[in-house]
Order: structure tokens, then C-alpha cells, then sequence
């Protein structure tokens, strides 16, 4: 006799099978609909092999190119290694849709959530941290002993929702609303309420700064206020708008109520908010690999819709219901979503403090344990990230991109011979770059100097520019070209610019395949050369990763060491301390002479 969960697969199968059997006489744009469904409830029961067929036949006989990169994660998921490589040949720029919100649930609905909740433990187990997944429970229409407050605005959604923009840029929310916040936030509901949306920055999806008098985003992560200035552990939270705690001040979101409590019981534990809009498990997770995880972390993977399709001893559960609520928990709620008062995100962070506290009272291990980590999943993440660099080099390509491709045509040489190139801040140029530009001009019959144009250095961009330009003009192969918007900036390496101050993890995918794709092409370039720099981690990991992904594009790397002088290794940083003691004849010595004249006329 059959159990109720085999009778329930049996039953599942029935329906799938019947609907795919009347898919051949279905007009084609409903077809596109249903394949997609069926091949969405088929990832959900981990039948990868139904779901790529639907998929495929969408890609192969429909040619709808936006659904390129679902296939491919479901080969990779699929096991089936050859039939992925072939698809990765023919992606291009139309291989994804314009939507980037639509695509990013297109491939979150590619893997199956308990093989990505499984994937998560493993890995965060492997850093030696630990995990704590929680799923908020009974959210919308399954909330029973409604308020008055609560049946308002699930039954006024159009007030509280539709029409937020509206009441808030005015200052002039409804009642409720503005009974909610104290008196100090009772006229600034147009910062509460402003839009802080997520940007593609290198290979991950963060905020995009901002600044106002209640809400401060750095970097891409949100405030957290009473954070230590010193910590052994730390708590990071990943999550929606629900982490990013949406209307709310910097003070009142869940992550600084976490904090708060926390402090209460040790002040040695820094909790960080990593919270996106919009944030699908997925995205996270592919946020969490590029993060620095140390042992002893805490990892919180907060309220994602995903979770409640797993069935999983560790995904711990708060249920609405059982959470004393009154009348002012919430400041929106519709069917399916909810956004908590400050009243609710002080409550929900108690909450949720009660389940961290047990784990932060507990020692780490001395060594991570050994897991096996999907290998699977690690293919899809990395794709994922090729995903992100497609999409937003499709969005550039018919202004940025194409005015710098412009640029480039100006350079651009029929030598059938070696052509190189070398990648330089010069903050200010030193004899150690003249020493790396030197031997890769003898190592090449054309060099392409390519000075990084981000204005966030010390000194300006156009006076580094002309600096390179001058004390390379005895150089007769050397052509000096502006970075523009693909050499080291906030888009390609955020990380660079704060590599003095930073040893983070960081990725330098996107800055890669924007060299290969575009800039080497145009160029014709076929080397490239590197300062080795062993004691930043940042440029190391830009070093590693240049290694890695360029001889794909049949593109040499070369590191070359640097040079010293007395027992110290020549960098511009050095030439800043100089400066600032104004120490003109150490300077001197370590700088070509148009940068000593340059300091000389100017500081």
C-alpha cells in the first residue's frame, strides 16, 4: 500500500504528465507559459531531466534566447557537462532578457530550494561558521485574530502600498501610518520611505549608497547602529527587504535591534546587514561566496520566500501567529508579504536574538569540519556571475560602452606582431611602474598603457594621466589610453579602491571578462602584465583571477616582480608619506623626474 507523500508524487506526476501531453496543440505564447511552469514544479521535485527537456524545447524550437541561461544551469544540475559547454559557446548578449528582475527569479527557479538550503549549510560549514536559517511563518492570509489595524491594511492595500510613493514624497502619510513612528521621524517619510536600489557591482548585487539623515547604505550595506568598534565574532544577516528592514530608520531595523540585544549580553559581537530588495535565495547565496566568512561567524539567512517549500530539521520557524502583535506590528500587509513597524522589527528582533544567543555563547571549533560541497551548485554560481557581467554589458553597449569602443578604434593597429598591455592607478607614477612598463614594452612589439580613470585617489585623474604620458614618451611602443568606465571602478573592482585599508574577499570577474570581450578584442591584445604585490590581498585575488579566466580568451599573463630601493619596495603609497613629510629627496630618488617636478611646482 502506498504512503500519502508516494500517492501525492504519483498524483504530481499524473498532472505534469497530463498537461505536457496537451502542450503540441497550445497557441506558442501559452505553450512558452506552461513549459516554463511545468519546468519550474518539475526543479521543485528535483527531476531535472523533465525540466530541461521543457527548456530546451523553449531555447532550440521557440529561439527564446532570455531563457539561455535557465538551460544551462539545468545541465549543470543535470549533470551533463557536455551538452552545458555547447550552450556556453553560443551565449551572447541576447542570451538573457532586458528585465533583469525577471531574470534573476527565471534562474532562482532553475535549482531547487532544498538543494540550495543544503548547499548553504555545507558551505558556511566549511568557512568553520555557523548557520541559522529562518522562515517567517502565517504572513498575509494565513494571519488569524486580525486587528482592526491589520483587517485596514490588508483591505486598503492600494492606500498603503500603491499610493506609498505618492504620501510619502508629500510628507503626508495616512493615519495610521504616522502613529506608528515617533515624533523625531513623524516628518521625514520621504527618507523612510526613499528607494535605495539594488546595482550590479563587480559580480554581486548590493545597494547602491546612500545617505540621508535616517538611512546611511556604504559600500552596499545599510547601518547597523551599535556595532562595536572592536569584535571577536560577527553576526551576518542576508536577506530581502524585510532585513533591509524597508521603511525604516537606520535605528529601528531588525539587524540593529539584533545588535542591541546583543550588546546587552557581550560587546565583542559585530552584526552586519546584508540585506538586498528583492533579494531571492539564489542572488544570496551568490552574494555569500563572495563574502568573507571567518571561523566563529554566524551566518542568518532571514525570511526567504524559498524556505517554505524545504523540508528541513534546520530551518527554524517564528509563526505570526503566536507573536503578541497589537495593533501596530505592521506597516504594510496583502496576501502574500508584510514590512514591520518599528513596534514589529523591535519585537521580531528579540525574537530572533533568542535563537543567535545560544550559538554565540558557544566556542568554535579550532578547525573547520570537512564537508563535501556541491559541486553543482559551485558551476552554477560561477555562471551566475557571467549572467550578471552579460546583462550589464548589454545595458552598456549602446552608450558607455560603445562611446569607449570609439576610443579605442582611434588606437587600434594592424601590427601582426605581439600585442600587450599593462593596467596602472599610478597614484603617483613611480620608478616601479616605469620598471613594469618597461619590461613589458621589451617584451611586446606594441604596449597599450591603460591608466585607471576612477577618480577616488589621491591624486586627480587627469594629472596621473598626463604624468604616465610624460615620463613614458622616451618609450617608443607605448600608447597611453584613459581606463574609462572598464579598468578598475566601482562597476568592474570596487574593491581595489579600498585595497590600503581592506584585505576583503573580492572577485574580479566582471573587470575580466569586460577586458577580454571588449577591450583586448578591439585591441587585438594577447598579453597582459601584472605587478606583483604579495602583501595586498586584494590585488593578489586580482592577480589569481586575471590567471584563471584569460587563457580561456588565449590571452598570456605575466607578474612581474617589484623593485626596491634600500631594503624598501618602491610604492606610490610610499611616495604619499613622503609628501606628507615633505621629504623631497627621498621622494627624489624613487620617482621619475616629471612626477618630482610635478610635486615640486604643485605641494
Amino acid at each position: 500500500m502506498l504512503s500519502k507523500s508516494q500517492s501525492y508524487k504519483l498524483t504530481f506526476y499524473w498532472v505534469l504528465k497530463s498537461l505536457y501531453r496537451l502542450l503540441p496543440i497550445l497557441p506558442s505564447k501559452i505553450k512558452i507559459s506552461k513549459n516554463l511552469r511545468l519546468a519550474e514544479l518539475y526543479v521543485q521535485n528535483k527531476d531535472y531531466k523533465e525540466a530541461t527537456n521543457l527548456i530546451e524545447e523553449l531555447v532550440y524550437k521557440f529561439k527564446k534566447n532570455e531563457f539561455c541561461f535557465m538551460l544551462l544551469n539545468l545541465y549543470l544540475m543535470n549533470g551533463d557537462s557536455e551538452k552545458s559547454k555547447e550552450l556556453e559557446v553560443s551565449l551572447d548578449s541576447t542570451s538573457e532578457s532586458t528585465n533583469l528582475v525577471k531574470s534573476l527569479d527565471i534562474l532562482n527557479s532553475s535549482v531547487n530550494d532544498s538543494d540550495k538550503v543544503a548547499f548553504i549549510k555545507s558551505y558556511i560549514a566549511t568557512k568553520g561558521a555557523s548557520s541559522v536559517l529562518i522562515d517567517v511563518k502565517s504572513g498575509g492570509e494565513h494571519l488569524t485574530k486580525l486587528s482592526k489595524e491589520e483587517r485596514d491594511l490588508i483591505n486598503n492595500t492600494k492606500l498603503y502600498l500603491k499610493q506609498r510613493r505618492d504620501w510619502s514624497r508629500r510628507n503626508s502619510p495616512p493615519t495610521y501610518i504616522k502613529s506608528i513612528y515617533s515624533k523625531d521621524e513623524q516628518n521625514k517619510f520621504d527618507e523612510l520611505f526613499s528607494d535605495v536600489l539594488p546595482i550590479v557591482r563587480a559580480t554581486k548585487v548590493s545597494l547602491s549608497d546612500h545617505g540621508s539623515s535616517v538611512i546611511s547604505v556604504k559600500n552596499g550595506f545599510r547601518a547597523t547602529i551599535g556595532q562595536p568598534e572592536t569584535s571577536d565574532r560577527r553576526v551576518l544577516f542576508f536577506g530581502a527587504s524585510t532585513t533591509f528592514s524597508y521603511g525604516m530608520s537606520d535605528k529601528n531595523t531588525i539587524v540593529s535591534q539584533v545588535q542591541k540585544n546583543i550588546n546587552k549580553v557581550t560587546d565583542n559581537v559585530r552584526v552586519e546587514n546584508h540585506g538586498v530588495l528583492g533579494m531571492n535565495l539564489l542572488l544570496a547565496m551568490n552574494n555569500l561566496v563572495q563574502t568573507e566568512i571567518k571561523q566563529g561567524d554566524v551566518i542568518v539567512f532571514f525570511n526567504f520566500d524559498e524556505f517554505k517549500n524545504v523540508e528541513d530539521a534546520d530551518v527554524l520557524s517564528i509563526d505570526l501567529n503566536d507573536v503578541d502583535r497589537g495593533g501596530d506590528f505592521f506597516i504594510d500587509l496583502n496576501a502574500r508579504h508584510c514590512h514591520y513597524s518599528p513596534k514589529g522589527n523591535k519585537a521580531m528582533g528579540e525574537i530572533v536574538t533568542n535563537k543567535l544567543i545560544s550559538i554565540l555563547k558557544s566556542k568554535s571549533e579550532p578547525v573547520p569540519p570537512q564537508f563535501d560541497l556541491d559541486n553543482r551548485m559551485l558551476c552554477v554560481l560561477e555562471k551566475f556571475k557571467y549572467f550578471l557581467f552579460r546583462h550589464t554589458a548589454q545595458a552598456l553597449e549602446s552608450c558607455e560602452m560603445q562611446s569607449y569602443l570609439e576610443l579605442l578604434d582611434q588606437h587600434a593597429t594592424d601590427n601582426e606582431g605581439v600585442i600587450g598591455s599593462v593596467a596602472v592607478n599610478c597614484n603617483p607614477i613611480t620608478k616601479g611602474h616605469l620598471h613594469l612598463i618597461e619590461h613589458a614594452a621589451r617584451s611586446v612589439d606594441k604596449l597599450f598603457i591603460f591608466v585607471i580613470e576612477e577618480d577616488k585617489s589621491f591624486f586627480k585623474f587627469e594629472d596621473r594621466f598626463k604624468l604616465v604620458i610624460e615620463s613614458t614618451k622616451h618609450i617608443g611602443n607605448v600608447t597611453v589610453i584613459r581606463g574609462g568606465k572598464f579598468i578598475c571602478t566601482e562597476l568592474t573592482y570596487p574593491d581595489y579602491f579600498d585595497k590600503e585599508t581592506s584585505e576583503a574577499k573580492a572577485d574580479a570577474s566582471m573587470e575580466a571578462w569586460f577586458f577580454c570581450e571588449y577591450i583586448a578584442k578591439a585591441l587585438n591584445i594577447s598579453k597582459i602584465f601584472l605587478g606583483n604585490e604579495p602583501k595586498c590581498q586584494i590585488t593578489q585575488q586580482y592577480n589569481e583571477k586575471m590567471q584563471e579566466l584569460l587563457p580561456a580568451y588565449d590571452i598570456e599573463v605575466e607578474i612581474i616582480e617589484r623593485i626596491s630601493t634600500n631594503g624598501d619596495v618602491i610604492s606610490a603609497s610610499k611616495v604619499r608619506e613622503f609628501l606628507a613629510s615633505r621629504d623631497f629627496s627621498s621622494i627624489e630618488a624613487i620617482v621619475p623626474k616629471p612626477t618630482y617636478q610635478f610635486l615640486k611646482e604643485n605641494y
